[in-house]
């Protein structure tokens, strides 16, 4: 395989190219034949910085002061081991092209386009952005060819956005400031499709002073306050949202430091359930006691019992589905977060005595 060397000299105008190879040149036969390695995409890239095959020239264009690459039908230029560290999903190229050229981006091989679409036909060099059909991460090998002649002055790439992570809840505020004190009003946001079972979230004390709250307990954790939903706003809907507020003296800044605390399920041995079995001639009565015994606030859970051991026809503070060998007991909204040490109740009512225990799994 033959390979020529040679340093690039400013020269005329060729007719019908913007650079001209009436230079020397570096030229390869073939797409493996790479010989500069280790870009940063991020900076500009001179094109005449390649490897090519027979059908791409590099020269210089002394009329605008710029060296590039002539790139023929059927021709290509290539750039080895570089380095998308930071992802890229868009390529930037200082190009002309004297027909509609129909441009490929290619990565590690002429066979994998990254980005394929037509170059308008220009009248001068101009800076166009190509946005790719992925996004390359890693070191890859680039390559550019078109199907007529155009020409590149020197490319670069754009670094992919870094995606929004976005919690499950957020928390949104507006403070109000008056003489000696301030009020604000907060609103959690539920940020996924399902709907979120029990939050709490703490607030720095340094950032605001908390002399009263409407729609949330608030308790003091060294720092912080803990403040905590009541039954009735526990459950965040998917997409939705609820509302709580704060006042206190003093002045509020516009930026308060806040953390949603994760929650944690209560282990099943830190649960108990208590129950009180009320039987006459013709049906029953079940008084159901959940104990959360742990410091972790319980955010849902469920309590099958075994249709073997007894029957539902009606229910109060709960509900009630079925499968083959089940009753399925879920709590209603507002008892489905038992805060730490706390409790709830419920009962279910059906035909017939109960003769002995009731077998159950609690989940």
């Amino acid at each position: 395989m033959k390979k020529h060397f040679g340093v690039l000299l400013s020269v005329c105008l060729v007719a019908g190219m913007f650079f001209t190879n009436n230079v020397s040149v570096l030229a390869a036969e073939s797409e493996e034949t790479i010989v500069t390695t280790g870009f940063n995409p991020y900076e500009k890239i001179e094109a005449e910085n390649f490897s090519m095959n027979e059908k791409a020239n590099a020269g210089c264009n002394p009329a605008l002061k710029s060296c590039g690459v002539d790139i023929r039908e059927g021709g290509y230029i290539g750039f080895k081991d570089v380095d998308f560290a930071e992802g890229a999903n868009t390529i930037n190229i200082h190009i002309i092209s004297r027909y509609n050229a129909t441009l490929n981006i290619c990565a590690d091989s002429l066979d994998n386009p990254v980005y394929s679409g037509e170059v308008e036909n220009t009248n001068s060099l101009e800076y166009r952005s190509f946005e790719l059909n992925t996004i390359l991460t890693g070191v890859h090998d680039i390559y550019f060819t078109a199907n007529h002649n155009f020409s590149m002055d020197y490319w670069s790439a754009e670094k992919a956005p870094v995606p929004e992570v976005k919690n499950d809840l957020t928390l949104e505020y507006d403070v109000y400031n008056w003489d000696g004190g301030h009020k604000v009003d907060f609103k959690v946001v539920n940020n996924t499709d399902n709907d979120i079972v029990g939050w709490s979230v703490k607030i720095k004390k340094s950032d605001c002073q908390i002399d009263q709250s409407w729609c949330v307990n608030v308790s003091d954790e060294g720092d912080y306050y803990l403040i905590t939903p009541l039954d009735w706003n526990s459950i965040v809907p998917a997409g939705g949202s609820i509302d709580f507020g704060i006042n206190g003296a003093g002045e509020v800044s516009e930026t308060i430091e806040y953390v949603f605390v994760e929650p944690v399920s209560a282990e099943e041995e830190e649960l108990a359930l208590n129950y009180d079995i009320q039987n006459w001639d013709t049906g029953h009565n079940v008084f159901f006691k959940l104990t959360n015994n742990s410091d972790n606030q319980l955010n849902g859970w469920t309590l099958k019992i075994d249709k073997q051991t007894c029957k539902i026809e009606s229910s109060w503070g709960v509900n009630v589905e079925e499968d083959d060998s089940y009753y399925i007991l879920t709590p209603a909204d507002w008892n489905a977060v038992i805060v730490p040490h706390g409790e709830t109740t419920f009962g279910i009512q059906g035909p017939d005595a109960i003769e002995g225990s009731i077998e159950y799994t609690l989940e």
